[in-house]
């Protein structure tokens, strides 16, 4: 090779090199472009969802009145499961005390047609996972109780389900299994769940070596570990719809829910201490506004858009075909672990022939340019073809087929629908909860009063189902006031007082949000 050859090569290498860099600056360049232009109304035509199919209570699907209210003490912008869960606990508890509020829930799109009807309906913790994050963020102590509040989701949503009778829900416990592609991310969780052996003895994990691993699960030998521990499921949407229904014929007259309603702004009355909330269908006088638009919520609060994201994530719904994660009647979820932060989700619906169908998330990482595309994203009109293509291709990969079922049509495996939804991700990767003062919310008035504000709960970082139940529950006592009473427990709601089970950490103020940045968002992924 002569030194012509010599250079020519060196050049190459360096073109390609500069090449690369210049299409990652121009990549990260695009991001922040569409992170700061911040959310806008929910798509008109989103994804068709599965769990949005046949729904329970038909007349709640667009459900409206026939005329706007103009007035009203409380707005709740949003119907998923954090609107529905203020909601409740706000009326159960003024009229425990007697007191009587008029609530107005407004929805852009059809009832419940956000994260919550489009996400995987896995309420799951992965408690090694949560605990190592939040160990390093807020040191072991608060770790522990930051782990146990997700926890707490399961036993709350369970314990509504059985009191108000939602069968449909199918809300139930589950043996999650989460198999490990990667030694090193297999080996460090193992570490992480020696650890919490005496911090957090209720998480009972058991640890699967490859060999045992594959065996037991039945998978093929791309898995090389596995941990397995309690976690629940449940049907989103049935849940959410049920309990919107239920609040609608005891409270007819304190309850109204306005469907396909978009709020296009929120304006502060300068000569009194209300709000003003404008909407497509007309305008709501109101004291207090509560904002449980989750990843949307930089639409009517522009200073979120540097402390908080959308991200389009992926759903599917398959017949799971005879292969060996086709027979555990509901009982049975999963995770594929890929590597860090990079996992699918996967669920099966309970039937008695054991052939539910196979709910499966995920792929984010699969797509263009490693998943930053779909970052800065509030589009759930259409699917990334990459993350769908992996969602369909994944599973005939990890698992075995069941050989002894028949012939091979009876074994096809097929994807039923797949469809998308936004998340949200904030800066500190931790949910928004609390007051918002006016230099949050950008509506300054010169009078200040406790009986009119702004709130929200927001944020919940692709994991809704075991943050926004009570989150939302937390926030409706904030908001009556009730921080210091000793609430007595009840189905859905922990009892006692707010600080002894919802984490400070939660809380919104002004030095949490002046410290996180999402182009902090980089240290997450």
């Amino acid at each position: 090779m002569g030194l012509l050859d010599l250079v020519q090569k060196a050049w190459k290498t360096l073109r390609t090199a500069i090449k690369t860099l210049l299409d990652l600056n121009r990549t990260f360049e695009a991001l922040v472009s569409r992170i700061h232009q911040g959310a806008c109304l929910p798509c008109p035509e989103p994804t068709k969802s599965y769990w949005l199919e046949n729904p329970p209570f038909p007349n709640l699907v667009d459900f409206q009145s026939a005329q706007l209210p103009t007035k009203t003490d409380i707005v709740i912008i949003g119907s998923g499961i954090t609107g529905v869960a203020i909601a409740r606990t706000l009326l159960e508890q003024t009229n425990r005390k007697s007191h009587s509020i008029n609530i107005t829930v407004l929805e852009a799109r059809d009832i419940c047609s956000g994260a919550t009807g489009r996400n995987g309906g896995h309420v799951k913790v992965a408690p090694y996972e949560a605990f190592d994050a939040l160990e390093r963020k807020f040191g072991e102590e608060r770790a522990v109780a930051l782990t146990r509040f997700q926890l707490r989701h399961l036993e709350a949503l369970r314990k509504v389900c059985e009191s108000e009778g939602v069968e449909g829900a199918e809300c139930r416990g589950v043996e999650t299994v989460d198999l490990f592609l990667d030694d090193k991310v297999f080996e460090g969780a193992c570490r992480v769940v020696e650890r919490m052996k005496g911090l957090l003895p209720e998480c009972e994990v058991k640890v699967f070596q490859a060999a045992e691993a594959r065996k037991q699960f039945s998978t093929s030998n791309t898995v090389v570990g596995a941990l397995s521990y309690e976690a629940g499921a449940i049907w989103p949407y049935r849940f959410v719809t049920a309990m919107w229904n239920t609040l609608l014929q005891e409270y007819p007259n304190q309850l109204t829910i306005e469907t396909n309603t978009p709020v296009v702004s929120v304006e502060k009355e300068s000569a009194g201490n209300a709000y003003t909330v404008y909407t497509n269908r007309g305008i709501i006088h109101c004291n207090h506004v509560v904002h449980a638009t989750n990843a949307w919520m930089s639409h009517l609060l522009p200073s979120f858009k540097t402390k908080a994201t959308g991200v389009r994530a992926h759903m599917s719904a398959q017949n799971p075909g005879h292969h060996s994660y086709q027979n555990f009647h509901g009982d049975r979820s999963w995770s594929i672990i890929y590597g860090e932060n990079d996992y699918d989700y996967m669920t099966q619906r309970p039937s008695a022939k054991g052939m539910g169908d196979i709910m499966l998330g995920g792929g984010t990482f699969r797509s263009k340019d490693n998943g930053i595309n779909q970052i800065g994203v509030w589009d759930d009109s259409c699917i990334d073809a990459l993350t769908s293509a992996h969602l369909a291709g994944i599973l005939p990969i990890v698992f075995s087929r069941d050989n002894k079922e028949g012939g091979m049509e009876q074994q096809s495996r097929y994807l039923q629908q797949h469809w998308s939804g936004i998340i949200a991700l904030t800066a500190d990767s931790l949910p928004f909860v609390g007051k918002l003062d006016g230099r949050l919310s950008g509506r300054k008035s010169q009078r200040h009063s406790a009986d009119s504000s702004e709130w929200i709960s927001a944020g919940y970082n692709g994991q809704g189902m075991i943050f926004a139940w009570l989150c939302g529950t937390a926030l409706a006592v904030m908001i009556m006031g009730l921080e210091e009473e000793s609430i007595p427990a009840s189905p859905g709601y922990p009892g006692g007082i707010l600080s002894e089970w919802f984490p400070k950490e939660l809380l919104l103020d002004g030095k949490r949000i002046d410290r996180i940045d999402i182009l902090d968002l980089a240290d997450q992924l």
